[in-house]
């Protein structure tokens, strides 16, 4: 099949492939992308590429400038810089009502002779969705969260017009795909219950791992180690972002109890985030900063190497009020990487975690059960030798990246066919 990949932010996605520093949505569509091209389909990247507004393009180290005709005039380009400057003076934020008249405007000329189109979602976009429509081509949507509750939640909430139009573009969008994949069951029934979704158009994968990167490797693991200069102490490692949905302060409280029976273990903590500094400040003042390594943001495929030199990876999340949609990559990688993990059993993780098999689970927000469980893996290397090679055997045969994207693509090819929805059993838990 010719696919077109249709992402909010191209640039991104080429910083995935250079290996450098990027968000893990991008990380998880390049594994798509990836996966698709070597089951010998064509992939096309669609979106904009600053400065162009939009690209259509095999290559994005070379990227080629999307045809248009409307959109690309002088009158359309006029008119657009007057209602942004009408906007401005009445303080009217910009809707991204132009850039998605000229991703349509390409859309319409770019897509015929395409078999589907597979869009990863984004605020205020649906361009790719409207051309779609208007051509008949099958529309696929990637949906790995409410973008617009998610701001709910870190408190920094869309508001007046900007929530209307994000609202309005998030329902055209989800009303035009002949399916929706998303990467949680509790993902797929907010969607129902919130946006009237149909269930039957909705499909649920979660994300994986690639178990022929991430994998116990004894080399790495001793020259990781040496390098942070720890030797054979325990070492406990987060791999993750410093945001309101992943808990930190309550793994520092664990671990501050892990160094009262374990002293010369450490905690590596890798990511950045808005609340990284607030974190350091904590570690000083409960009096383990000395134990405690904040690395920072790396690329990911330095995170191989940090896990492979855990003993115990964590994955922690906080008390939510909401269903708890995530299907965290880093749980994936954790559970391929041979460590054993301590998780915290809200939503998905609870699924995917057999507690005391494939790692431990614990409360969310309780400090003193995660640390029982931490201070029960440092000492137990049975116990914990046992859930590392389980974890590790789970994602092997259920969560990796060639089995996702072997799902996916009979889902694209039922679509494609107009096949799609067929039963319930097309799921994947």
């Amino acid at each position: 099949m010719k696919i077109v990949i249709s992402l909010p932010d191209l640039q991104q996605m080429l910083m995935v492939k250079r290996g450098a520093i990027a968000d893990a949505t991008y990380i998880i569509q390049n594994y798509i992308a990836q996966g698709l091209e070597a089951n010998a389909h064509s992939i096309m990247f669609f979106g904009p590429f600053p400065p162009l507004p939009a690209v259509f393009t095999r290559d994005l180290e070379a990227p080629i400038a999307a045809t248009r005709t409307w959109s690309g005039t002088a009158g359309f380009n006029a008119t657009g810089a007057m209602f942004w400057r009408c906007q401005r003076a009445l303080g009217v934020p910009y809707l991204n009502v132009f850039a998605n008249l000229r991703l349509l405007d390409a859309a319409l000329r770019c897509f015929p002779g395409c078999d589907l189109v597979y869009e990863r979602n984004g605020l205020y976009r649906n361009g790719a969705a409207r051309a779609c429509k208007r051509l008949g081509i099958p529309y696929m949507l990637y949906c790995e969260a409410d973008d617009i509750f998610e701001h709910d939640v870190m408190a920094k909430p869309i508001k007046g017009l900007l929530r209307r139009r994000a609202r309005q573009t998030a329902e055209y969008n989800l009303t035009a795909a002949d399916c929706v994949v998303c990467v949680s069951e509790q993902l797929r029934r907010h969607l129902t219950r919130e946006w009237g979704v149909p269930a039957d158009r909705v499909v649920v994968l979660p994300n994986a791992a690639d178990t022929n990167v991430f994998k116990p490797d004894l080399d790495l693991r001793d020259r990781v180690r040496r390098a942070l200069g720890i030797g054979d102490s325990p070492l406990i490692v987060f791999v993750g972002s410093f945001y309101v949905w992943h808990d930190i302060a309550t793994l520092l409280g664990a671990f501050a109890d892990v160094l009262r029976v374990h002293p010369d273990a450490r905690l590596l903590l890798v990511g950045d985030g808005a609340q990284r500094a607030t974190m350091m400040d904590q570690a000083d003042t409960r009096g383990i900063a000395k134990a405690v390594m904040f690395k920072g943001m790396v690329a990911h495929t330095e995170v191989p190497g940090f896990l492979a030199a855990a003993d115990v990876a964590v994955v922690p999340y906080p008390v939510l009020e909401q269903d708890v949609w995530l299907s965290p990559l880093k749980l994936f990688e954790c559970m391929a990487s041979g460590a054993a993990i301590v998780a915290t059993g809200v939503g998905q993780i609870a699924e995917i975690i057999t507690d005391g098999e494939t790692g431990l689970l614990v409360p969310p927000g309780d400090s003193a059960s995660m640390g029982r469980a931490l201070i029960k893996l440092v000492a137990d290397e049975s116990l914990r030798s046992h859930c590392a090679q389980m974890a590790r055997r789970r994602a092997v045969e259920r969560h990796s990246w060639d089995q996702y994207c072997t799902r996916l693509e009979q889902i694209m090819l039922d679509v494609a066919a107009r096949k799609f929805p067929r039963s319930m059993g097309a799921d994947v838990n």
